[in-house]
């Protein structure tokens, strides 16, 4: 049987499993109640794991008396949806049976007879699934199951509790329903790794994360804008998603700062695209993607000015007593800052916030309800058509705000560094949609104007920092350290709105390049 998979992945903590059972949601969409079955699956691969590195897991099932290879590969995970190619059919034994791979993509692959010498048993799933078949109101019929059990390899163990919502029929928007419905009162939050991809990690040396840049989505001209913005939206979750999960493994600054690019680069999108459709504005949402951006914000704040001003005037002034108090005094609060980023990306307000964020962009409100034949029109038009409409108007507004920029004070300037970080993510949206030479060349200039932009908002920053860091002490050599850095950071603000000057002076002879797009 040859499908494609789309799945929600939750975990679930074993103390929470008796009140995920007695859910009453569980009840009303499947009255008949749950079946059990006792699953143990085989995977197999090479030492060297060919099959995983082309993206590929093969197993082999045992439930009850019969056998039941499965493969699977490619596909993408969205705020924990797993959407992948799924090939099963029955077999004799727990071995893989090659005539049983009828797929033209993978019959290529295991026809290598030295593929299949070298297949072996990896590592082995054993767990109790416990299965409720549930239909919505909406004809949505969705396979829920709740597994509990371990993954093996050798003698290393990893422990399963997780549930599994399958779509079966309707619109994967019902998964989300329903994981949010559960999620009010059993602690769920949402997975992106497969039982796979465990039991893999399980038999290698661990790989840390590293932390996810912004890579975005490849475009055609003609697409519409209602796709394009899903599209985008989906790859800033993503960019979100991967650094969350380095940031599981432990602190990381660089993780910090990407996720919080993600969420900018979401609510950037959002706004963006609400010029189709005012729709597209989901307030609730946005007051969530502030709320994770402001526990990021601290801590990445403190980041910078640890690495940054404070690293530098300790470099200039070793051995200086009232400079040591305070790095011990900075980096205790950068540790609470840091912890609670942390939290905040692990907290399952934030499991909440993706499973929302998944919910709104399977449903698509924005075209339902008021949703005019004239915003239906502008979702519907080519994209290249609006994005030439929207760059001109980020181009003029930030012209605008960026008069007379040499007189302006800290927060006018944020105001122009804000609209030339709008007018970047939409570039970088449409990059795809213009000729090279043109739109890197502007790129360019917005870039160097944003990073001297960014340097003076971290002095501002650092005023801020300096301020709260230092309310209420008493210690006169510490307070003499934080003087002697607004000293210093007065003296770098004033030298860097020369180079900020000259990179606006830049920026304004470039081309328009998007009128010839």
């Amino acid at each position: 049987m040859n499908n494609t998979e789309i799945e929600l992945k939750l975990l679930i903590d074993p103390a929470d499993v008796p009140g995920l059972r007695r859910h009453p949601l569980l009840k009303t969409l499947c009255p008949a109640g749950p079946a059990t079955r006792r699953l143990v699956s085989t995977y197999f691969d090479t030492d060297d794991f060919a099959l995983k590195n082309h993206g590929i897991a093969l197993r082999v099932r045992r439930d009850g008396r019969k056998w039941i290879q499965t493969v699977k590969g490619g596909g993408s995970v969205q705020a924990g949806l797993h959407q992948r190619g799924e090939w099963e059919a029955p077999v004799t034994h727990n071995a893989p049976d090659f005539t049983k791979i009828t797929d033209p993509g993978l019959i290529g692959l295991f026809a290598a007879e030295e593929l299949r010498q070298r297949l072996r048993p990896v590592f082995v799933t054993e767990f109790t699934r416990i299965i409720w078949l549930l239909e919505t109101e909406a004809g949505d019929r969705i396979e829920m199951a709740l597994d509990r059990g371990e993954v093996r390899a050798g003698q290393e163990r990893s422990p399963i509790s997780e549930v599994e919502l399958e779509l079966k029929a309707g619109n994967p928007a019902a998964l989300f329903d329903v994981a949010l419905t559960l999620q009010e009162s059993v602690a769920l939050r949402t997975e992106n790794a497969s039982k796979a991809e465990r039991g893999y990690a399980l038999c290698a040396a661990p790989v840390l994360l590293p932390a996810v840049k912004a890579q975005s989505p490849i475009m055609t001209r003609k697409i519409p804008v209602d796709a394009a913005f899903r599209a985008i939206a989906w790859n800033c979750i993503a960019q979100l998603q991967g650094n969350q999960g380095c940031l599981q493994q432990g602190y990381d600054a660089e993780c910090v700062h990407q996720m919080r690019v993600a969420v900018r680069r979401l609510r950037s999108a959002i706004n963006l695209f609400s010029a189709a459709a005012p729709g597209l504005r989901n307030e609730t949402l946005l007051d969530e993607l502030r709320w994770l951006a402001s526990e990021l914000g601290a801590a990445r704040d403190l980041d910078v000015f640890v690495d940054g001003t404070l690293a530098q005037v300790l470099e200039a002034m070793p051995g200086d007593e009232g400079l040591k108090r305070l790095e011990l005094a900075v980096a205790r609060l950068a540790q609470k800052k840091r912890a609670g980023a942390r939290e905040a990306a692990n907290s399952l307000r934030y499991h909440r916030l993706l499973l929302a964020l998944g919910r709104w962009l399977w449903r698509e409100p924005w075209r339902e309800g008021l949703a005019s034949p004239e915003v239906l029109t502008q979702l519907d038009q080519p994209l290249a058509d609006f994005a030439v409409n929207i760059l001109a108007q980020r181009h003029r507004q930030l012209r605008r705000r960026g008069r007379k920029l040499a007189q302006l004070d800290a927060k006018q300037r944020h105001a122009v560094r804000i609209a030339a970080k709008k007018q970047r993510y939409a570039m970088e949206f449409f990059s795809s949609l213009f000729p090279r030479k043109g739109w890197a060349t502007y790129l360019k200039a917005m870039t160097h104007l944003q990073d001297e932009l960014g340097v003076l908002n971290d002095h501002a920053v650092t005023a801020r920092l300096l301020a709260e860091i230092g309310d209420g002490w008493r210690d006169i050599l510490r307070n003499r350290a934080i003087g002697v850095i607004f000293g210093w950071n007065t003296c770098k603000t004033h030298d860097q709105l020369a180079g900020m000057t000259q990179a606006w002076r830049n920026l304004k002879r470039q081309k328009i390049f998007w009128e010839k797009g």
